[in-house]
């Protein structure tokens, strides 16, 4: 990657983070560590960090950038120091929350190309450096999202994702259910399913909203609801949610 270079790669279980302070160590670091070990991993990567480091980057969605800590040189921010009766403050370590808006079921860095990230950050250097990293690394852009507003950003995402995902998942139990095979019955919805996905993405959802929650067909809304009577309870509330959805456009 033209003007990045590897410094170190290290497993957030390591126990010792020294090679970040080798030859005063690097000018960014990443921790992509679990979200609950965010604070941990960054605050040891942090005190052995050398002194060239300017940024500190995680990578969870739905977490501020300063869960990160405020540190200069490898140490922990105290209150203003006092040097000769004057009261010096280091200037605090540019911290960035980038989010890649790409799902990763496998490892492959060709994913993280033509796609768009996410930056959260109160620091002016962090959210400049956070666009030419992602322009250089072939990235589509940047949507900035304040940090108050994280968690409801990554639960659009999750919308996004996670759940087409279960979506596939509740086709795989219904069509058990009809003993079908579920291979079979997801080449047959695929064409449906690629079609409303292309539908959604370039027009408003109520506009292009068909079946019989678009029409209020609910005679065959009820016969739906007495079929899924036997079927997991999650499949019905998400059936259920799917009307209110609907609704509500």
């Amino acid at each position: 990657m033209q003007g990045y270079e590897l410094f170190a790669h290290l497993p957030a279980r390591k126990k010792s983070f020294d090679a970040l302070g080798k030859k005063d160590g690097p000018d960014v670091i990443f921790i992509c560590s679990k979200d609950d070990e965010i604070a941990r991993v960054a605050k040891k990567a942090a005190k052995a960090a050398g002194k060239n480091l300017k940024l500190m980057v995680h990578c969870a969605g739905a977490r501020e950038s300063t869960i990160l800590p405020a540190i200069i040189v490898g140490r922990t921010l105290s209150p203003p120091a006092k040097t000769g009766g004057l009261r010096v403050r280091p200037t605090d370590l540019a911290r960035l929350t980038l989010h890649p808006i790409q799902t990763f079921s496998e490892a492959d860095r060709m994913l993280l190309k033509n796609i768009y990230y996410m930056s959260s950050t109160n620091d002016a250097y962090a959210k400049k450096w956070a666009k030419k990293f992602v322009n250089d690394i072939g990235g589509e852009g940047v949507i900035e999202v304040k940090g108050k507003d994280l968690p409801l950003y990554h639960s659009l995402v999750v919308f996004a994702s996670n759940f087409t995902i279960l979506i596939g998942g509740a086709i795989e139990i219904l069509s058990k259910s009809l003993k079908i095979s579920p291979v079979v019955m997801k080449k047959a919805v695929a064409p449906l399913m690629e079609k409303s996905l292309e539908n959604v993405l370039e027009n408003d959802a109520k506009k292009i909203l068909t079946g019989p929650i678009a029409r209020k067909d609910y005679s065959t809304i009820l016969k739906h609801r007495l079929a899924l009577r036997k079927q997991p309870l999650a499949l019905r509330k998400i059936y259920e949610g799917f009307v209110m959805l609907a609704n509500s456009l």
